[in-house]
């Protein structure tokens, strides 16, 4: 309960200088227990320090690609550097333990240069991470002279594991702690757009209802009184041209009325991208468009924004990109909305995840979408659509 109320990234450091600790209480014993006036004194001085190096190189190396992929972790057991690293700092303590024979209270001091590492083995499968502990552990072990030395190994072993595990809960949290960061993003995407297809159908009823109810009792009255002026006489009162007059002005501003929240319900498609991208999180996204665009169908500029918006929920699940650019442009007779990202996934590509859904909606208003991957990284998603599906 204690450590769950530590900050995430205090943990972190936390581990780290642990690590850190541990190794120079091994590397401190290593130098009081030498002669470094000799040769093989410096030497096994010298493998402490590599040890140390190893363990800094692999905590940068792997902090660093974590960071580069935008907090998302890739298990690989063909990680060289790691392996590199695991690898030179079992080989160098063994060799250490091999040349000084210290009694069995050093030799469980020397193996935290062994058990400082096993943090690293989080890059690997449990299978190899944990058959690489065990193994680790039982070599350095039969180094140790004496009868209780596989239990030793054992131990040391049990170590390490706990030490894992700690490292892979801190991962699975801080994964997931980004997923959570993702979904809110996508979430905020699609409240936004939800949001927008509210105010655009209410406007349509408003809209409507003036048309037709309203429209309709006017045209009605309109009626009556041209009825009614062909039964009165020629000299028809003035009053009743008047009314018949404001009749007509009204219908005509009902009109006007009608065809402006038509405009309003189409509106500025330009407008409404700037403010779909302003809630994305994370990524610089520019837009290369001419800011008087219009799309005057409704629906049509309804089902683009869904698309952009669907681009872009891709790129913050599936690409590390921090940059993309939406370029509008009238190509010949199509209207062209290209959006790419810069980041170095290829994830879009694949089926499922919103691409086919892009082809569905650009189908229904009869135009396309398609998808490719880019020769310097990331993929550019092609909405195109005719212009006289605009008109």
């Amino acid at each position: 309960m204690f450590v769950a109320k530590i900050p995430l990234i205090w943990r972190v450091i936390l581990i780290s200088m642990l690590g850190v600790l541990a190794w120079l209480i091994a590397f401190s014993r290593i130098v009081l227990a030498v002669d470094i006036q000799t040769a093989d004194g410096v030497m096994l001085i010298m493998a402490g320090l590599f040890n140390g190096v190893c363990f800094l190189l692999n905590t940068g190396y792997q902090l660093q690609g974590l960071i580069r992929h935008r907090m998302k972790w890739n298990v690989s057991n063909t990680d060289l550097v790691c392996w590199f690293c695991l690898l030179s700092a079992y080989g160098s303590t063994m060799w250490i333990q091999y040349r000084l024979q210290p009694d069995i209270a050093d030799s469980m001091l020397l193996s935290f240069l062994i058990v400082i590492h096993s943090i690293h083995a989080i890059r690997f499968t449990p299978v190899v991470a944990i058959s690489l502990m065990a193994g680790g552990s039982m070599m350095y072990a039969l180094l140790i002279p004496h009868q209780t030395n596989l239990f030793i190994g054992a131990y040391i072993a049990t170590q390490q594991i706990v030490l894992w595990a700690m490292g892979m809960g801190v991962l699975s949290e801080l994964l997931e702690g980004q997923k959570l960061k993702s979904l809110t993003a996508e979430l905020t995407l699609t409240q936004a757009r939800l949001e927008e297809s509210t105010r655009l159908e209410e406007r349509r009823k408003i809209r409507q209802d003036l048309h037709d109810k309203m429209g309709h009792e006017l045209a009605a009255m309109n009626a009556h009184l041209q009825i009614l002026g062909r039964k009165l006489p020629d000299d028809q009162p003035e009053h009743l041209q008047a009314v018949s007059d404001s009749c007509q002005r009204l219908f005509s501003t009902l009109s006007e009325v009608v065809g402006e929240l038509k405009q309003q319900t189409s509106g500025h498609f330009y407008d409404h991208l700037l403010e779909m991208i302003d809630k994305v999180p994370g990524v610089d996204i520019r837009v290369d468009s001419t800011p008087d665009l219009r799309i005057k169908d409704a629906v049509i500029a309804s089902q683009l924004l869904c698309c952009i918006q669907e681009s872009l929920t891709n790129i913050l699940k599936h690409s590390n990109a921090r940059r993309a650019d939406i370029r509008i442009r009238n190509d010949g007779d199509d209207l062209t909305i290209r959006i790419r990202d810069f980041g170095d996934s290829v994830a879009l590509l694949r089926p499922g995840n919103g691409l086919r859904g892009m082809q569905e909606r650009m189908a229904r208003i009869g135009g396309s979408a398609a998808a490719e991957a880019l020769d310097g990284g990331g993929v550019a998603v092609t909405l195109r659509i005719h212009r006289r599906e605009l008109i």
